[in-house]
């Protein structure tokens, strides 16, 4: 049976893998965050286990560094050996006496390879292993070149003292007394450790799991290594070391690929010296039954994905009986021995189709029937279909209501007829379905237009209904991507009455002009006549100053002035609105000489306007088509007159500095020798100089008087007069503001700076 419907019925066998796919995908996601849980979590513990132990193992530096305080303490309590470090003679017999005195030290410490005593105002240097002065001349020479600390660390390799060609390795520890105490600053004790010491000391740390063990210091130096061959290289460029070094956390741990191999990296910085203890730990190694916990997960996924068939056998078999019941109801579906493959979804979905367009074309009649009747009742002008509707016992009033569509460009109803036809039809049939339990008859009229008329117990409309358009208008929008208006009329309880209601709701429509797409308008019941205002006042005032901004191409200040313009305009009906705008265009036109040859693309902008003014559905479409024009007649504007403006600026600059002395110097002087008006050449001068006209004047005038107050040796009340500002009081004002100081002032100070230049 089960067989059979695998390889028969398409949908069975899609819902079958469907479980099993599924099934599968769990519990491999589960098997693998297990893992890696599992992972994660081991890596997490052996990073903790292994920070501890360098925490413990970094008290080898507390112990190295207390016991190297503890040598140079001793020596430096013994008189040989400051005697030593104050001879200036090189006396050998103190010299021998201090040899003495080294080896005894020594011998306490068996940790020490070997002690030096370095003077440096005799040049002599000492040292228990027999090592010269020259065989450590590197390192006296960067001892006298450093005391500014009385403990420094060095690790290096040295000769041997038996071999030549042998060497040892060893941490220098160098104590400069001076840094304490009245000693020569040249004077130093060298504490030679090897660093078998250390290994010996840190060595136990390392196991099986770890594959490395090394101390660097804070420049990346290997200090000691697991690998004794690698001590003092510099391993500063490997990346893991730049993160330890950059972190300012005193132990951590990390995975990083080192080696082309995953490693976790664990770190310890030492508190007393500027040594970091770093393991580093192959992952595999950490994991060291990984394979078997790989093993373990394979087998119980396989096992999982076992009982995951039977569960998905038995989930597909209940889940597929509504799918054949409803198949034994509606078709037939072929007998056993027919071993064709059968699609349960193609068989339902041709029933369904054929279900389908019988229903359509029995309701395409009903609606049909319903939308003649509608129109008739609007447009016929036949009472008789209002009878018809009133004797049905709905009324006994009623209410008409119309739906526009809210265009995207402008145009009535929607881009073109069929889309509008289209979208009109989709609005109907939608608003016939929600309103048809209220008894609604809905039709559409042509122009973007859907009527609707509603059966009333009274002669205002329910606000259940109300609250039906409204969720209407929503649906729409949400569904279909179409806004609509929708208008609202009077209550009506004969056929004359009805025909004024869709009147009133049609009428309705001019408000969108003011309050925009996608509203409830209503018609008022009571007002019948248009209600009067006062005498329409056209803002010509603020027109000019549009006009004035185009020229100078303010371009904010533009918007502005158009967001007052239609503000002041606002107020009045459609038609007074209209014609305004109307002659705002002609104002603009006519101001901005666009009817010139030369203006022939200005000319083309005002009639690309003007074909489309009618169809803006909303004032604030207008605005902003306004504003888009006012800016590209801007940008024309600027293009012509840019070069205008630059020679009219310059013009009146060297005006100004030609004839700075007229006392009767002024703006609408200037206005007059370029035959503008007064407020434009202000306007104009101040956009191009980012100052008044009398500021710069006024700066003229001062630097001349300036010039003058250095080069001569005239009154101030001369001086002032000769630039042109006969009252010294006001001069003086000037002066001092501008310059932060007086005049006399400053007559003073620029002869004592010649007087010193000289």
């Amino acid at each position: 049976m089960i067989r059979q419907r695998l390889f028969r019925y398409a949908v069975y066998r899609n819902m079958f893998l469907s479980f099993v796919l599924l099934t599968a995908a769990m519990i491999a996601l589960v098997t693998v965050v297990l893992y890696m849980m599992f992972s994660w979590s081991t890596a997490k513990e052996v990073g903790n286990i292994s920070e501890s132990m360098l925490k413990q193992n970094s008290a080898v530096s507390s112990v190295i560094r207390d016991q190297v305080y503890n040598v140079g303490n001793l020596l430096l309590s013994d008189k040989e050996i400051v005697n030593a470090l104050l001879d200036k003679e090189a006396d050998p017999v103190k010299q021998y006496g201090v040899f003495g005195t080294l080896n005894r030290v020594q011998s306490t410490y068996p940790f020490i390879h070997s002690i030096g005593i370095y003077n440096g105002s005799n040049n002599t240097y000492l040292n228990t292993k027999g090592i010269t002065k020259e065989q450590e001349m590197a390192l006296l020479e960067e001892i006298n070149s450093k005391n500014t600390s009385y403990f420094h660390l060095f690790p290096r390799k040295i000769s041997s003292a038996t071999s030549a060609n042998r060497s040892e390795d060893v941490l220098t520890f160098v104590l400069l007394p001076s840094y304490y105490s009245p000693l020569s600053s040249k004077g130093a004790i060298v504490i030679n450790m090897s660093t078998d010491t250390i290994q010996d000391l840190i060595g136990g740390y390392r196991n099986e799991a770890v594959d490395s063990l090394h101390v660097i210091d804070d420049k990346g130096t290997i200090i000691t290594h697991s690998d004794r061959s690698r001590f003092m290289e510099d391993i500063s460029q490997e990346s893991y070391v730049q993160s330890i070094l950059a972190s300012d956390a005193e132990s951590g741990y990390f995975t990083r690929s080192i080696d082309g191999s995953k490693s976790l990296v664990t770190y310890v910085k030492s508190k007393d010296m500027n040594w970091t203890y770093i393991s580093v730990s192959q992952y595999h190694n950490l994991l060291f039954n990984m394979q078997a916990l790989r093993t373990s997960a394979l087998v119980l996924a396989l096992a999982c994905f076992a009982v995951s068939m039977f569960l998905s056998i038995w989930l597909t078999h209940h889940a597929y009986n509504p799918i054949r019941h409803l198949l034994e109801k509606m078709s037939a579906i072929p007998k056993i021995k027919d071993r064709r493959q059968i699609n349960e979804f193609a068989i339902l979905d041709t029933t369904y189709a054929e279900m389908t367009e019988k229903m359509k074309s029995m309701e395409s009649a009903a609606s049909a029937a319903r939308q003649a009747h509608v129109l008739q009742l609007l447009k016929g002008g036949d009472e008789t279909a209002f009878r018809r509707l009133a004797g049905e016992g709905k009324g006994p009033y009623f209410l008409a209501a119309a739906l526009l569509l809210d265009s995207q460009d402008g145009s009535p109803g929607g881009e073109d007829e069929e889309l509008q036809s289209y979208s009109c039809a989709a609005v109907a049939r939608a608003a016939q379905q929600m309103l048809e339990p209220e008894g609604a008859s809905v039709a559409t009229v042509g122009d973007g237009t859907v009527a609707i008329i509603l059966p009333m117990k009274q002669n205002r409309p329910p606000l259940h209904v109300l609250g039906m358009l409204e969720e209407l208008q929503g649906e729409l929008l949400r569904t279909l991507r179409v806004s609509v208006t929708v208008g609202i009329g009077t209550g009506a309880q004969t056929y004359e009455e009805l025909r004024e209601s869709f009147d009133c709701a049609q009428s309705c429509f001019q408000q969108r002009f003011f309050e925009g797409k996608g509203k409830m308008l209503h018609g008022d019941p009571v007002i019948t006549a248009e209600v009067e205002h006062s005498e329409a006042q056209y803002p010509d005032k603020r027109e000019k100053r549009i006009i004035e901004a185009i020229k100078l191409q303010q371009r904010d200040k533009l918007e502005k002035e158009i967001d007052q313009w239609i503000k002041e305009i606002r107020d009045y009906n459609y038609h007074e609105v209209m014609f305004f705008i109307n002659q705002f265009i002609g104002g603009l036109y006519k101001q901005l000489n666009v009817h010139t040859v030369k203006n022939r693309e200005s000319a083309d902008l005002f009639l690309d306007f003007t074909r489309r003014i009618t169809r803006f559905q909303t004032l604030q479409e207008t605005a902003d088509a306004l504003k888009d024009l006012a800016l590209r007649l801007c940008s024309l504007s600027e293009e012509s007159g840019a070069v205008r403006h630059a020679e009219v600026v310059d013009f009146i600059q060297m005006y100004v500095r030609k004839h700075y002395a007229r006392p009767d110097m002024s703006l609408e002087q200037v206005a007059g020798e370029v035959k503008l008006s007064r407020s434009y050449v202000g306007k104009l001068f101040k956009a191009h100089c980012e100052l008044s006209f009398n500021d710069y004047l006024n700066a003229v005038r001062l630097e001349k008087a300036r010039e003058l107050l250095a080069s001569t040796e005239e009154s101030v009340q001369s001086i002032s007069e000769q630039v042109g500002i006969l009252n010294t009081t006001y001069f003086y004002t000037l002066f001092k503001k501008h310059y932060q100081i007086s005049p006399a002032q400053f007559r003073s100070q620029h002869a004592i700076e010649t007087k010193k230049a000289q």
